[in-house]
Protein backbone atom coordinates (compact mmCIF):
# COMPACT_ATOMS: atom_id res chain seq x y z
CA UNK A 1 0.00 0.00 0.00
CA UNK A 2 1.25 3.58 -0.96
CA UNK A 3 1.03 6.14 2.26
CA UNK A 4 1.54 9.95 2.16
CA UNK A 5 2.59 10.95 5.63
CA UNK A 6 2.22 14.94 6.55
CA UNK A 7 3.82 15.67 9.57
CA UNK A 8 5.93 19.04 9.84
CA UNK A 9 8.07 17.11 12.70
CA UNK A 10 10.70 15.21 10.94
CA UNK A 11 11.53 13.02 13.67
CA UNK A 12 8.02 11.59 13.94
CA UNK A 13 8.10 11.67 10.25
CA UNK A 14 10.59 10.13 9.55
CA UNK A 15 9.47 6.94 12.40
CA UNK A 16 6.34 6.72 11.22
CA UNK A 17 7.78 5.60 7.57
CA UNK A 18 10.24 3.42 9.30
CA UNK A 19 7.42 1.54 11.07
CA UNK A 20 4.86 1.33 7.84
CA UNK A 21 7.81 0.37 5.60
CA UNK A 22 8.49 -2.25 8.04
CA UNK A 23 5.07 -3.26 7.48
CA UNK A 24 5.16 -4.08 4.00
CA UNK A 25 4.18 -0.62 2.87
CA UNK A 26 5.09 2.20 0.54
CA UNK A 27 5.78 5.79 2.10
CA UNK A 28 6.31 9.36 1.33
CA UNK A 29 6.66 11.85 4.24
CA UNK A 30 6.38 15.42 3.61
CA UNK A 31 7.17 18.13 5.94
CA UNK A 32 5.06 20.82 5.07
CA UNK A 33 1.57 21.30 3.32
CA UNK A 34 2.91 22.66 0.04
CA UNK A 35 5.19 20.34 -0.58
CA UNK A 36 2.37 17.94 0.07
CA UNK A 37 -0.29 19.53 -2.22
CA UNK A 38 2.69 19.42 -4.69
CA UNK A 39 3.43 16.07 -4.37
CA UNK A 40 -0.64 14.89 -4.16
CA UNK A 41 -0.69 17.10 -7.55
CA UNK A 42 2.79 15.40 -9.76
CA UNK A 43 1.49 11.98 -8.00
CA UNK A 44 -2.00 12.26 -9.44
CA UNK A 45 -0.95 13.61 -12.70
CA UNK A 46 0.88 9.94 -13.53
CA UNK A 47 -2.35 8.14 -12.31
CA UNK A 48 -6.59 8.50 -13.10
CA UNK A 49 -7.26 7.51 -9.60
CA UNK A 50 -5.62 8.80 -6.22
CA UNK A 51 -1.88 8.86 -6.10
CA UNK A 52 -2.32 7.01 -2.71
CA UNK A 53 -3.84 4.46 -0.48
CA UNK A 54 -4.27 5.96 2.67
CA UNK A 55 -3.23 9.77 4.03
CA UNK A 56 -1.87 10.53 7.71
CA UNK A 57 -1.71 13.93 8.23
CA UNK A 58 -0.77 15.75 11.52
CA UNK A 59 -3.46 17.93 12.82
CA UNK A 60 -1.67 21.18 13.81
CA UNK A 61 0.77 21.94 11.06
CA UNK A 62 3.07 25.46 10.91
CA UNK A 63 1.68 26.77 7.30
CA UNK A 64 -1.23 28.48 8.67
CA UNK A 65 -3.46 25.34 7.69
CA UNK A 66 -4.44 22.80 9.92
CA UNK A 67 -4.62 18.96 9.14
CA UNK A 68 -8.10 19.14 8.62
CA UNK A 69 -8.22 21.66 6.49
CA UNK A 70 -5.56 19.55 4.39
CA UNK A 71 -7.57 16.63 4.72
CA UNK A 72 -11.10 18.43 3.42
CA UNK A 73 -8.62 19.89 0.12
CA UNK A 74 -7.10 16.81 -1.18
CA UNK A 75 -10.78 15.37 -0.36
CA UNK A 76 -12.71 17.43 -2.77
CA UNK A 77 -10.18 15.87 -5.40
CA UNK A 78 -10.50 12.12 -4.05
CA UNK A 79 -13.12 12.01 -1.85
CA UNK A 80 -12.80 8.48 -0.92
CA UNK A 81 -9.49 8.77 0.23
CA UNK A 82 -8.93 7.15 3.36
CA UNK A 83 -6.98 9.29 6.50
CA UNK A 84 -6.24 9.23 9.36
CA UNK A 85 -5.62 12.37 11.28
CA UNK A 86 -2.83 12.45 14.28
CA UNK A 87 -2.45 14.86 16.89
CA UNK A 88 -0.89 16.32 20.03
CA UNK A 89 -2.92 18.29 20.29
CA UNK A 90 -5.63 19.31 23.12
CA UNK A 91 -8.52 16.82 23.90
CA UNK A 92 -11.25 20.17 22.51
CA UNK A 93 -9.04 20.39 19.16
CA UNK A 94 -9.00 16.27 18.59
CA UNK A 95 -12.23 16.49 19.36
CA UNK A 96 -13.42 19.61 17.04
CA UNK A 97 -11.36 17.71 14.27
CA UNK A 98 -13.37 14.18 14.73
CA UNK A 99 -16.75 16.07 14.48
CA UNK A 100 -15.42 18.62 11.08
CA UNK A 101 -13.97 14.85 9.69
CA UNK A 102 -16.89 12.40 11.02
CA UNK A 103 -15.22 9.94 8.15
CA UNK A 104 -11.87 10.45 9.21
CA UNK A 105 -10.04 8.05 12.27
CA UNK A 106 -7.99 10.46 14.76
CA UNK A 107 -5.25 9.06 16.29
CA UNK A 108 -3.75 11.14 19.77
CA UNK A 109 0.31 11.03 20.46
CA UNK A 110 1.88 9.04 21.13
CA UNK A 111 0.62 6.09 20.18
CA UNK A 112 2.19 2.98 19.18
CA UNK A 113 2.59 1.80 15.66
CA UNK A 114 0.78 -1.52 15.90
CA UNK A 115 -2.00 1.08 16.41
CA UNK A 116 -1.63 3.09 13.26
CA UNK A 117 -1.13 -0.50 11.52
CA UNK A 118 -4.16 -1.45 12.99
CA UNK A 119 -5.85 1.48 11.78
CA UNK A 120 -4.70 1.64 8.64
CA UNK A 121 -5.63 -2.07 7.80
CA UNK A 122 -9.13 -0.98 9.06
CA UNK A 123 -9.59 2.04 6.13
CA UNK A 124 -8.26 0.38 3.50
CA UNK A 125 -10.16 -3.23 3.35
Amino acid sequence: MKIAVLDDNLTIGEMLQQGLELAGHTVVVYSDPSTFFTGISAEASKAESAPFDLMIVDLLLTERISGVEVIQRVRSIFPDLPAILISAGSSWEIEAAGKALPMVMVLRKPFKIATLLAMTEELTR
